[in-house]
């Protein structure tokens, strides 16, 4: 029986739409609630051939639909129509965050990323706590803080020390501010015309995002894609400053012979075009870098933390690889650990304690954040890496910093009540100064 009425109305008809075979196949009730659902997110067109089925719905479905229809019901429309819950964000003006403004006098002062960064960092994604306030208020901006001048003062006095004597790593608790300091002496760099590499979203070399192929003969990997992708960004960032450096030798990549003189930015357009040589082309510039003696570079590396466990990609017989089986974060490693070293610059890397399954307990404890028994033994591959790092700690808001980053969400417009120091008050003691918690109660009225 149960074959006769699947069979019968497939066999002796024309081909059948997939909707009109669920029609066909479930009751009554259940094919209305699949076509009302149709006509909710078709619209136009739908909408008016399916007037019938809206006739058959129940009330609450009907309203719901016409609500929608109107943009006052669905998840985007009280936010655009619903001005007692939510106000549109106020464009505000600031002055500029630049090398001549990242001083003491300014602390406490909320300063917009130049338009010169904002252009140069266009093809890399922001971490994501600082695009969700980018998106929000515009321009993108951060509040100037006492460890900021004091970690852009030891980065300024390293452009004429060797990068080996120069490894700092940002920690602190979930959500201090640790990317956004990084971010804000990437953009002192650029600013002061350094190379500047950034990397803010190390997690994304090692969970297994990008296709990866084993080199022959070894037990290393490279990952094409992200290598081509990485060059163009690099490219992007640097161009005025990399036009301006050339090759000290001829340069063999793969196939391709790039010629004595040849300009750097010509180097790392061969990576883009070519992913097959794109991991040789970083490692020629990184070498290039190193050869030159005149502008200081600094490596910028957030979410360090996950380049010092095993990563997300699998060896052929189903283990995890260590980071140096994969020749571009082991490339990096390099001048983390100060195996290698630019002649003038530093490397400046953040923890991130938002990915709790990616934290690295043997950088916790090379960095003194974290104390564990001798007795315990960590992997002797990642271990030689941590080797020589300096911890530099980022706190929550001060009182001052707090209140300057208030102000500026004030005049952006983006609380529910009315601003006021009983408010800021309660905001601060509750978030206990943490940028994070403070940014999510000011914004959202958590």
């Amino acid at each position: 029986m149960a074959s006769r009425m699947f069979n019968t109305p497939l066999t002796r008809t024309a081909p059948q739409t997939l909707a009109a075979r669920a029609r066909t196949l479930l009751p009554t009730q259940y094919a209305n609630y699949v076509t009302a659902s149709a006509v909710v997110m078709a619209g136009g067109k739908a909408k008016k051939a399916s007037a019938k089925v809206k006739q058959q719905s129940n009330s609450f479905r009907k309203k719901k639909v016409e609500e929608e229809d109107k943009g006052e019901g669905g998840s985007g429309g009280a936010a655009r129509l619903n001005e007692k819950y939510y106000k549109a964000p106020t464009p505000v003006k600031v002055e500029e965050f630049l090398p001549s403004t990242a001083t003491k006098e300014h602390v406490g002062q909320v300063l917009g990323l130049s338009s010169g960064v904002t252009s140069a960092l266009s093809q890399i994604a922001y971490p994501t706590l600082l695009s969700e306030q980018f998106d929000l208020i515009k321009p993108a901006a951060l509040v100037v803080r006492e460890k900021t001048v004091d970690l852009l003062e030891k980065i300024d006095a390293s452009m004429k020390t060797p990068s080996a004597d120069n490894r700092i790593v940002l920690t602190g608790e979930s959500g201090a501010g640790k990317s956004a300091m990084l971010l804000q002496t990437v953009s002192h760099c650029l600013n002061a015309g350094w190379v500047v590499i950034y990397i803010p979203k190390a997690s994304k070399w090692m969970n297994s995002s990008f296709a990866y192929n084993k080199v022959p003969n070894t037990t290393n990997f490279v990952q094409p894609l992200l290598a081509s992708t990485f060059a163009g960004q690099i490219n992007s960032a640097n161009k005025d400053v990399l036009s301006k450096i050339v090759t000290s030798e001829d340069i063999t990549v793969g196939s391709h012979q790039i010629e004595k003189g040849t300009p750097l930015t010509q180097l790392l357009e061969t990576g883009v075009k070519y992913q097959v040589a794109a991991q040789d082309v970083i490692e020629a510039f990184m070498k290039e870098l190193n050869a030159q003696k005149e502008i200081p570079t600094l490596i910028a590396i957030d979410e360090v933390n996950t380049f010092f466990r095993p990563t997300e990609y699998l060896s052929q017989d189903a283990k995890p690889l260590d980071p140096e089986q994969l020749k571009l974060p082991k490339l990096f490693l390099n001048y983390i650990s100060g195996k290698n070293s630019l002649n003038h610059g530093a490397v400046l890397s953040a923890t991130s304690d938002s990915l709790l399954a990616q934290k690295s307990e043997v950088l916790e404890v090379a960095l003194g954040v974290k104390s564990v028994s001798p007795y315990k033994s960590f992997s002797q591959t990642i271990a030689p890496w941590t080797q020589g790092l300096t911890r530099f700690e980022v706190p929550n808001y001060t009182t001052e910093e707090a209140k300057g980053i208030f102000d500026y969400y004030k005049k952006a417009n983006v609380f529910f009540d009315a601003a006021s120091e009983s408010l800021f008050m309660s905001k601060f003691i509750t978030s206990n100064g943490n940028p994070r918690k403070f940014f999510t109660s000011c914004a959202k009225g958590i």
